[in-house]
């Protein structure tokens, strides 16, 4: 099942990552996707700019018709996979079956998307 959540992101920026939590990236850079073994931080449109769209679901039942921006590995020790704001809120989150999950991210636009579209398995 695919959720989605329109909602306006502080610094423009969206984090994945296990629900008991992950080693973001460090230094953030300009890269519009940067990740360690535990967490992906995607940039996406700035709050101040509007609203963007993320949608969280299974690989499989996805279709984004945008450029494949991510894909690789986190650790999932829970087996729950977030999708948090810079603030740590949770906004969206998934049960996945293995505690090794593979992340794909599709982006709207190559600077600042406003829909964000992040599949596992």
């Amino acid at each position: 099942m695919t959720e989605t959540i329109k909602r306006a992101l502080q610094n423009g920026l969206v984090f994945i990552e296990d629900a008991k939590g992950g080693k973001p990236p460090y230094p953030v850079t300009d890269e519009e996707v940067q990740y360690t073994s535990s967490c992906v931080s995607v940039a996406c449109l700035h709050e101040i700019d509007g609203e963007a769209e993320l949608s969280l679901g299974a690989a499989e039942d996805l279709a984004p018709n945008f450029d494949l921006a991510f894909d690789g590995m986190i650790e999932t020790p829970s087996r729950k996979l977030v999708l948090s704001a810079v603030s740590g809120e949770p906004l969206l989150v998934a049960k996945v079956p293995n505690r090794t999950t593979r992340i794909r991210i599709w982006r709207n636009h190559p600077d600042w998307p406003d829909k964000i579209v992040v599949g596992w398995g």
